[in-house]
């Protein structure tokens, strides 16, 4: 029967791996379950229930190249969708998601923005949805897969343009906000989510998840 010394000797090894174990699980479970928070700190947006894989959407890049996915595994991801010319309610989605990025500070450089655009409805809407970006990628929706982009991004409470969505690190589609959804609001669930994950984040880009 090991002696009271040899349990005492192990109980430093213990507190370790609770100390360095706990946030990255943590983190994960709040990317899984967000809705355990206290009703206090919950998320503002819509959750997307269970979340959608974005990989499964075929788009293309600005040179109608196929866009690859995984040049964004790692990152959360600002996404705004607009159809036809980027009009003023396009150029305002695009100006508040590169505040909302800003606003992190240096937790910035984990997030990504991207815009879709759908059925542009004249030659140069493509060049005009970048020339607006402004840092932001542009990726473009093929005819064949608007079907399956309406399936993606059916989310309760936002709208056809202009809404603003947020994708975890594995790329899963996981909340939605309208366009009159109040832009604290979305930085708010994004500073948290950041916070909860940054421990799991690295971890699965370390190669550790």
């Amino acid at each position: 029967m090991p002696s009271v010394t040899t349990g005492r000797s192990y109980l430093p090894l213990l507190l370790l791996v609770l100390l360095f174990g706990l946030p990255p699980t943590a983190g994960w479970l709040y990317i899984m379950n967000p809705q355990w928070l206290p009703e206090k700190q919950k998320n503002h947006g819509t959750l997307v229930s269970p979340p959608r894989p974005l990989q499964s959407l075929r788009l293309k890049d600005d040179r109608q190249q196929p866009f690859d996915w995984d040049t964004l595994s790692g990152k959360w991801i600002l996404i705004s969708r607009n159809s036809g010319t980027c009009d003023n309610g396009c150029r305002q989605q695009l100006l508040a998601l590169r505040q909302i990025r800003r606003a992190l500070g240096a937790e910035r450089l984990r997030v990504e923005r991207l815009l879709i655009q759908e059925s542009p409805t004249a030659d140069g809407a493509m060049g005009e949805a970048s020339g607006f970006a402004e840092g932001a990628q542009v990726l473009y929706l093929p005819t064949d897969q608007q079907t399956q982009f309406d399936r993606l991004f059916a989310v309760s409470g936002t709208d056809h343009d202009n809404a603003i969505y947020l994708a975890d690190p594995r790329g899963m589609l996981m909340m939605g906000y309208s366009a009159s959804s109040p832009k604290k609001d979305i930085l708010k669930d994004l500073e948290t989510l950041l916070k909860a994950s940054s421990n799991w984040t690295t971890g699965v880009n370390n190669g550790h998840g």
